[in-house]
């Protein structure tokens, strides 16, 4: 009898601001469906272009019992009345964790916190110089509409550390809207088992 591979999913996890998420427009909105997401923190309220945030640091596991082989990355940023690149975009790094507490273990031995990275890192480093020690995930594409925008980050098959931090990296010309009302990333762990 063959083998078979199969894919199982672990919880959504949305990087957003729980409380002000509230997508207008449903095509916009990445959570999927039938799913309750895992919330961890990121603020975009107003992220200037060249500066960067970080999420809260969190179990990117999504409830899954062994190590996720993989992951899909929705991104989802909101120029509503702002004037983005056509040319820009927004970069995804991780900055994965060996610890689960806030502040322990964190790459540059910054505060875990939702917060501009690097947010309390060790001695004076630049965001260009934590962006290096983080991992490069992926990129949003911009257009030049003053709407949300939203896409497929990554369909990546490496496997997740147990816990991390969102580094959402805004290279699109101008500022998000001052609100975080359709902000928000959207990770899906998935592990692909023999059967």
């Amino acid at each position: 009898m063959a083998n078979e591979v199969r894919r199982k999913y672990g919880t959504p996890i949305c990087f957003c601001v729980s409380a002000s998420l509230s997508p207008a427009d449903p095509a916009t909105d990445m959570r999927p469906e039938g799913s309750s997401p895992t919330n961890l923190a990121l603020t975009g309220n107003a992220l200037a272009s060249a500066a960067g945030r970080q999420s809260i640091k969190g179990d990117l596991w999504g409830g899954l019992t062994t190590a996720p082989t993989g992951f899909i990355l929705y991104g989802v940023v909101d120029f509503t009345g702002e004037t983005p690149s056509a040319t820009g975009r927004f970069d995804y790094y991780l900055a994965p964790s060996v610890h689960s507490t806030q502040a322990n273990g964190n790459i540059a031995g910054n505060s875990g916190a939702d917060a501009a990275a690097p947010d309390g890192a060790l001695g004076s480093i630049t965001l260009a110089e934590f962006l290096r020690q983080c991992v490069f995930i992926g990129s949003l594409p911009t257009h030049d509409g003053a709407s949300v925008q939203n896409g497929t980050v990554t369909l990546e098959g490496f496997a997740l550390p147990h816990y991390g931090q969102l580094i959402l990296v805004n290279n699109s010309g101008d500022a998000l809207e001052n609100d975080d009302v359709e902000n928000h990333q959207v990770l899906i762990p998935f592990v692909d088992e023999v059967q």
